[in-house]
């Protein structure tokens, strides 16, 4: 990632790519943080095929994830050109199904633990993780890019094929609806006593198309403390891995760094088993997403 005006919230290597056709009909995963690393919902293809048959059809794939996430065409236009209708999910399909679960076991969750923590409010600032629950003010923070903003509409646009320069567009014109279900949860949470954070790889130079889109979907308007965009120069917590931090070292630092702030993160959300490695959370929930993998 780069900090240009360009910069992109993920780069995608061909290997990465030929992960993300393995896992097309991805499973929600709700692990406890000290398993999430050993977890894949499907396997991806050896890195050396020896048969085709160890490769999924790309074409076939791209048809199943449409009829996953419910294809349905709109009639807004592309934000790069403005000469493609673009496409979204449909309310009632597998996707969003799957997307309900998921907040259901994650409501009762977070309603359990904050019946266990009591008021919510300044507590002991938490120490180091230990495997035991931290003290803190109660936190939940969560990824964006399919987590709480839905890219399904760029995918479909650029035929699942990246490029930092139209998927900027996207994101500096707020083009992106809530992940269903999503602004409800969070609102929730807000309503429970939980203070609530995002952590996201798009570069720093998108964080006003980020909180564009985040309140027009129907989220809270993010304060700068708890909206983290990737800015390795004035980070200091990513010292120990500049000038390159790998994904999973940039969001647990980070992690580490809110938690050092005097919160407890009693849940961590992301769409990528590198948002939820690397501890610092009490629970990780794996949102469901097979258009693309991130190491």
């Amino acid at each position: 990632m780069t900090n240009s005006s360009t910069a992109s919230s993920r780069t995608r290597s061909p290997r990465a790519i030929v992960a993300a056709i393995a896992a097309a009909i991805a499973l929600v995963v709700v692990l406890p943080a000290s398993a999430v690393a050993l977890a894949h919902a499907v396997a991806p293809p050896p890195a050396n095929p020896t048969s085709a048959d160890q490769i999924q059809n790309i074409d076939q794939v791209k048809t199943a994830i449409k009829a996953y996430y419910g294809d349905t065409p709109t009639a807004t236009l592309d934000p790069v050109n403005g000469t493609v209708a673009l496409h979204t999910f449909s309310p009632t399909g597998a996707y969003a199904a799957e997307m309900s679960r998921l907040e259901a076991d994650a409501t009762k969750y977070l309603d359990h633990a904050a019946k266990k923590s009591g008021p919510a409010g300044p507590k002991p600032k938490p120490g180091p993780k230990g495997g035991s629950k931290d003290t803190g003010t109660p936190a939940i923070l969560l990824d964006i890019d399919d987590t709480t903003l839905n890219t399904y509409n760029y995918e479909i646009y650029s035929n699942f094929v990246f490029n930092s320069t139209s998927n900027a567009a996207f994101v500096n014109s707020a083009s992106f609806p809530a992940v269903p279900g999503m602004p409800a949860l969070v609102s929730h949470a807000i309503a429970k006593g939980y203070q609530v954070f995002f952590l996201t790889g798009r570069p720093e130079v998108q964080r006003p198309g980020t909180v564009t889109n985040l309140t027009n979907a129907g989220y809270p308007a993010p304060a700068a403390n708890h909206l983290y965009l990737k800015d390795q120069v004035n980070q200091p917590w990513l010292s120990s891995c500049s000038p390159s931090c790998t994904t999973t070292q940039y969001k647990s630092l980070t992690r580490q760094h809110i938690e050092s702030m005097g919160f407890n993160i009693v849940a961590n959300f992301g769409d990528q088993f590198s948002d939820l490695n690397g501890g610092f959370a009490d629970k990780t929930f794996k949102v469901p997403n097979p258009m693309y993998y991130l190491p």
